[in-house]
């Protein structure tokens, strides 16, 4: 089956958002603290001090939650994320690491696949080599986020780029851009900065995730990279499989997901249970269904899909 999505805007501590509105055709394009839309997504935000409030659970335009269409959580989580200022510095704990210290079966691995970007965008990924726990935690207690930033590499980014970001590497999207990311399912992260850059002050339990402020330290992975490193592990470069369909991310880099890019018709096969469409451009029409610019469509046991359209992402999980 086939099932289009409803917007889905999640509250985040930074600001953005009015380019996931110039997607989807909106007249009024607003910046504010709703900057991510969790567009398939059968996990709940976790933001504390609004535990009244239920963020992040998709929904099909009916109204019918994922979780209770699938009666299961996917094994991935796509969002559109959109960035007016840099977002705090973090780490996502590993798969291994979140079964043992934080009660979940995923942990947080992630990639950015920039759709949109400002001339001057940029991202920061991986220590720098001579990096090690002590100095980032007395940076951290000294609250001096330059001083952590020049500890990571930084990567200008431009459309068309696609970043892998695994559990423990610690990272920070800068300004300015537009991404289609794709997840395991959790939000899960822990944070040494107190402070966002905007000036809003970040509760204690969103920095440690409920793992205390000596843990927390034990989520980064301080192993050093050269530049040159990262963009050979962590960069994928794309690889054409036909004519109009591009692989931005798959088993060379990871076993946990795959994104492929498509423009144009095609019939394309694919082996999830679960996939994941966001028409990035123009109109598609997809097994006979017809989706615009914007859209986000759940596909639930659909591995073969007759493609008409312009251009798309298209993501699913590795693991059936």
């Amino acid at each position: 089956m086939i099932y289009k999505l409803q917007e889905n805007r999640a509250f985040r501590s930074y600001i953005g958002g009015s380019r996931i509105d110039k997607l989807r055709g909106k007249t009024d394009c607003i910046s504010g603290n709703y900057p991510e839309d969790w567009t398939a997504s059968t996990v709940r935000a976790f933001n504390p001090g609004r535990e009244d409030i239920v963020e992040g659970y998709g929904k099909t335009v009916d109204g019918t939650y994922i979780k209770d269409l699938i009666g299961e959580d996917m094994p991935i989580l796509v969002k559109l994320l959109d960035s007016d200022e840099r977002l705090v510095i973090q780490a996502h704990p590993t798969r291994e690491f979140a079964k043992k210290y934080m009660d979940s079966p995923v942990g947080k691995a992630e990639c950015w696949f920039f759709i949109d970007t400002d001339k001057d965008a940029h991202v920061y990924a991986g220590f720098k080599e001579g990096i090690t726990r002590e100095k980032w935690q007395k940076l951290f207690e000294d609250g001096d986020a330059e001083g952590m930033l020049d500890c990571l590499h930084r990567f200008n980014v431009s459309v068309g780029d696609c970043i892998f970001i695994p559990g423990g590497l610690p990272h920070a999207i800068g300004g300015g851009c537009l991404m289609v990311e794709l997840q395991e399912p959790s939000d899960l992260m822990v944070i040494p900065e107190r402070v966002t850059p905007s000036g809003r002050v970040l509760a204690d339990a969103k920095l440690h995730c409920g793992l205390g402020f000596e843990r927390m330290f034990d989520v980064f992975d301080y192993k050093g990279y050269s530049e040159e490193d990262i963009r050979k592990k962590l960069m994928p470069k794309r690889r054409m499989i036909s004519d109009n369909v591009s692989e931005i991310i798959g088993k060379t880099t990871t076993d946990i997901f795959t994104m492929v890019e498509i423009t144009g018709c095609t019939v394309y096969k694919h082996d999830s249970k679960y996939a994941v469409i966001i028409v990035t451009d123009g109109n598609v029409s997809i097994n006979g269904k017809s989706f615009s610019k914007g859209d986000a469509i759940l596909c639930v046991n659909e591995n073969v899909l007759d493609i008409k359209g312009e251009r798309f992402t298209l993501a699913f999980s590795r693991e059936l």
